[in-house]
């Protein structure tokens, strides 16, 4: 995904940066983000309402009703929900529907993500050990609900559709004594944030920076900056939050470091398992950073039995590391052992451009390999000659 940057502005006091970004990738598209909302529906109307999955502000008020959800079965389209809200509620009305832990509830949404996005979200602000959230934010509203916030994660917001307004404040020293400071309380509290509620945008938006994306275009903002949204018209918006548990720039980070070729060292790696805690070893810590840290649904079951040609089918890289007379690899979040024969044929695959074809050799050891990375959505297989 190629990014242009158009505006960029550091704090002289913390250090902390937001800046807004231009992103070219025709796969991101409002309609695969949406299969994740309509999943994430389909899951709360199932029972599964864990860390409100789903979350609709109209005016102040939060409605749990599902016959305001999006339809179940996918028929109706982000524009069409909004329109439908509006003409329930009032257009006046500020209107915002929020839907969080996406690639848990569709498979292709999580491969887009960590081949589209890895690179210029992850590769670039290191990896991180707390959770990572994919949330979305759709609707028409003067300010986020809750007013102005910050959190204990870093946030790429990619705009969708629409235009919106995020306006950054950064330290402490602009928030008047008397303004009084909420933690966030129930589902929230596991990732903290902080409010100030008492707080009206107008009263000190000139105390800050204010930035304005539009389709095609996103922010990026440092943990622990306060900020808050606002919308021009309708906007569809899909933000990327990296928890890194410290209000603090940088802390909480893990630089990702491989070679183009997709090999990491084994300090690297030792350093990442550390780094992961909780008893991490050294394949799910090479799993987890071929995903970014990303967690998503398993992937459907491919028929690969006789992988003759594949085609590259993921910006991200595929990593790997030699020991001994085997070569540990990872892909999308999964990783295996095979044989290091297969090491030319791995390399080779580096170069070839997304979407670019190559044969599979015949060897056992190179088709169980090419078989992995298919089944994982690395690659995929070439109709009619696999």
């Amino acid at each position: 995904m190629a990014t242009t940057q158009l505006s960029v502005v550091q704090s002289p006091t913390t250090g902390a940066s937001t800046r807004v970004e231009g992103w070219e990738c025709g796969q991101v598209t409002p309609e695969i983000v949406w299969k994740g909302v309509v999943g994430a529906v389909r899951a709360v109307i199932a029972g599964d309402d864990q860390r409100e999955l789903i979350k609709i502000t109209v005016g102040g008020d939060v409605l749990s009703d599902h016959a305001v959800m999006p339809a179940p079965d996918g028929s109706e389209s982000p524009d069409e929900w909004l329109t439908r809200m509006q003409q329930k509620f009032g257009a006046e009305t500020p209107i915002l529907l929020y839907a969080r832990e996406l690639p848990s509830h569709e498979r292709s949404l999580f491969d887009l993500l960590v081949s589209a996005l890895g690179r210029p979200v992850f590769e670039e602000h290191g990896l991180v050990r707390g959770n990572i959230d994919i949330e979305v934010f759709l609707g028409e509203y003067r300010a986020t609900p809750g007013g102005i916030h910050r959190e204990q994660c870093g946030n790429s917001h990619f705009v969708l559709q629409g235009r919106k307004y995020m306006h950054f404040w950064h330290g402490e020293d602009w928030i008047p004594k008397t303004a009084g400071w909420r933690a966030a309380e129930g589902d929230n509290a596991i990732d903290p944030e902080e409010y100030l509620p008492s707080l009206q945008v107008p009263e000190v938006v000139d105390r800050g920076t204010s930035l304005i994306a539009s389709a095609g275009e996103f922010f990026t903002w440092d943990p622990g900056t306060w900020h808050v949204a606002e919308t021009v018209g309708p906007a569809f918006a899909v933000n990327i939050a990296r928890y890194t548990r410290s209000f603090v720039p940088g802390e909480g980070t893990y630089p990702f470091a491989a070679e183009p070729d997709g090999r990491v060292s084994i300090e690297w790696l030792e350093g990442y398992r550390d780094f992961l805690g909780g008893g991490a070893d050294l394949a799910s810590a090479l799993a987890s950073a071929s995903a970014y840290g990303l967690v998503g649904a398993d992937p459907e079951h491919k028929e690969t039995a006789d992988l003759r040609r594949v085609a590259v089918s993921s910006h991200a890289r595929r990593l790997w590391h030699k020991s001994g007379g085997s070569v540990h690899v990872a892909a999308h979040g999964r990783s295996g052992v095979f044989s290091a024969s297969v090491l030319p044929w791995l390399v080779g695959l580096a170069d070839l451009q997304y979407g670019e074809e190559c044969e599979v050799p015949v060897d056992p050891d190179t088709r169980a390999l090419a078989r992995f990375l298919v089944e994982n959505n690395s690659l995929r297989a070439v109709q009619g000659l696999a």
